[in-house]
């Protein structure tokens, strides 16, 4: 975990909590998102978690760094999530419910869409952190990227690198509409993202298969016997 303040980690409360941490990273996730990241305090995530304000400091280092761990903890239910659709999704079916789920996920949580673009502010600014906004970003688009494949081929499945490309279009998509809604709530993204889906889903029934196909056995060897010819019509007779 990093930790843009330097100096040495202070010392753990005595006896703390099992469960403090992850008390603490929800407890992040209700203040930071309800308040937004300037206006809360550590102090507030502390009193909201029950626990020793030390133990914020003890376990992140400071305020930027439980903002990535909150995220972080955000993603990996989101990637949760997903594996779990497409475990339980038909394939023909899996690209509708992954978008509708995603819809769904950017409309109706907007505490959890605001972090991720608090945090995206805080990985161009804080060096420190920067690459493991990158890392996050980049798991993100792995997932996303299977749940493609699986659609494409029918079924579990290596993505490809075109797999690749569609989950970060799709990723940059719904992270703008979302942040969009973020900060016009007159905004409907709903139908842009049934729109978006049609011409995801379209491109992709347009693309070739990204997996080569196996080779068509050819219908004679080189030395097979030749097929007939149709024999050519004899001529008639000349007209004088």
């Amino acid at each position: 975990m990093p930790s843009p303040r330097r100096g040495k980690t202070p010392p753990p409360p005595s006896a703390p909590e099992p469960d403090a941490r992850a008390r603490l990273i929800a407890a992040g996730q209700r203040v930071l998102g309800e308040r937004g990241y300037d206006a809360a305090t550590v102090k507030e995530v502390a009193r909201e978690a029950g626990v020793n304000q030390g133990l914020v400091h003890y376990y992140f280092g400071s305020k930027d760094a439980l903002l990535l761990a909150v995220t972080q903890e955000a993603s990996r239910q989101y990637m949760s999530e997903l594996e779990r659709l497409r475990a339980q999704t038909p394939a023909e079916e899996l690209a509708e419910t992954a978008f509708a789920w995603g819809e769904k996920l950017a409309t109706d949580a907007p505490g959890t869409c605001r972090l991720r673009y608090e945090l995206f502010a805080l990985g161009l600014r804080n060096r420190d952190l920067t690459p493991a906004v990158a890392q996050l970003l980049s798991q993100g688009d792995g997932e996303i990227a299977r749940t493609v494949a699986q659609f494409r081929a029918g079924h579990a499945t290596a993505p490809s690198a075109e797999d690749g490309h569609y989950a970060v279009i799709i990723k940059a998509c719904v992270d703008g509409l979302a942040l969009h809604h973020q900060l016009d709530k007159s905004f409907d993204p709903l139908p842009v993202y049934a729109l978006l889906r049609r011409i995801i889903l379209a491109s992709i029934e347009q693309s070739p298969s990204p997996r080569p196909s196996a080779r068509k056995p050819k219908a004679q060897g080189r030395r097979g016997a030749r097929a007939p010819r149709t024999p050519r019509k004899a001529p008639g007779p000349r007209r004088r």
